[in-house]
């Protein structure tokens, strides 16, 4: 068998291969190739549509002399992927890649396999209807996840709890406590002091993480028991059109609608202490007088809000029970909740929500 070495210095050398094996936080273990081939007894499907292993750099900063990440974009056309990355995680997934000729006619090796990189996965950069990317971290470098690691989406990211054992967990924290990645979803039902709907007498199994899902497990705001819960982490609200009339106008008109101006997969923002900083705004409508807005604040837990600028404008905190028709500022931090809760009950004179 000749070397990588020796096949690399010929004119029409066998097909170059790339073979990836990826194991799971869960223990299984991912077999990937840019071609579909079966090498040392393992069988590589061939997923890998592009990737970023010949982008190498010299004297990096951070003190590399390789790539410190690559980029791994694979084929998701029957949502393999996506199903992995509900279920399991890539993240924390221990990848290993190795290079190698390969004989096609022959259906064998031509050359010895070398490793050309070693790492560790981090959450997938992007998910489509075809394809699925994810960034890979080499094993050397001392930045080894990615922060923030919450993205906005339509879907709620939470992790689902679906089986006993991962409701108490959901419940508890378990070990990590605040940390799972259960427990910011907290579906409980079975569970002493848990939370949630049941389905016909027995917990729900699985969800599909929409706000329609969220509602029917009992999660979105409040339970069949009236526990608040208020654990839906996606962002979809496009508020209706209502009729509108501006200041000095004599007839109505419909509000404008506004998207998000926050763009989806962007990362949901992760403070330390005090700080200034501008959250994206994920909410905005005008109503022909007056904008009203809602930012996202940020992961983690949050003590209290100081001030509110506004085109560098300070804006009051409102006051519950008195008439903040004209400007004021509200926190939907709700005591008792994990991830923010909203207070219907808090509106302005007109019996509009703040």
């Amino acid at each position: 068998m000749a070397t990588i070495d020796e096949l690399k210095e010929q004119t029409t050398p066998t097909t170059p291969l790339f073979l990836i094996n990826c194991v799971l936080s869960s223990g299984s273990t991912e077999s990937w190739g840019t071609h579909a081939a079966t090498f040392s007894g393992t069988s590589y499907a061939a997923r890998l549509l592009k990737h970023t292993l010949f982008q190498l750099t010299t004297s990096s900063t951070d003190g590399l002399d390789g790539a410190a990440q690559i980029s791994l974009t694979l084929a998701n056309a029957d949502s393999h992927f996506s199903e992995i990355e509900r279920e399991t995680g890539f993240k924390g997934a221990q990848v290993t890649i190795q290079f190698l000729f390969y004989d096609f006619v022959a259906n064998a090796a031509a050359s010895e396999a070398r490793v050309v990189f070693r790492g560790i996965c981090n959450s997938p950069d992007e998910i489509t209807e075809s394809t699925f990317r994810v960034t890979v971290m080499n094993r050397l470098n001392l930045q080894r996840i990615i922060l923030p690691d919450t993205r906005i989406e339509r879907s709620c990211p939470w992790s689902f709890p679906s089986s006993p054992a991962q409701r108490l967990i959901a419940l508890t924290g378990g070990t990590k406590g605040a940390y799972s990645s259960l427990y910011k979803c907290g579906y409980s039902p079975d569970q002493t002091g848990g939370v949630g709907n049941m389905n016909s007498g027995t917990p729900f199994t699985n969800c599909d993480f929409t706000r329609t899902d969220c509602v029917a497990r009992g999660m979105f705001s409040t339970d069949a028991s009236s526990n608040v819960t208020a654990r839906f982490g996606g962002i979809e609200f496009v508020p209706a059109q209502i009729l509108v009339r501006g200041y000095g106008e004599r007839g109505t008109q419909l509000s404008p609608l506004f998207d998000n101006l926050a763009l989806y997969n962007d990362f949901v923002p992760l403070v330390y202490g005090t700080a200034w900083y501008m959250p994206p705004i994920v909410f905005s409508r005008n109503d022909g007088n007056l904008t009203r807005m809602e930012v996202l604040l940020g992961m983690g837990e949050i003590s209290g809000i100081l001030q509110v600028l506004v085109n560098d404008i300070a804006i009051p905190a409102a006051q519950n029970g008195t008439n903040m028709t004209a400007t004021g500022w509200y926190s939907l931090i709700s005591a008792g909740t994990r991830n923010g809760g909203f207070d219907p009950n808090f509106t302005d004179s007109s019996g509009n929500p703040l």
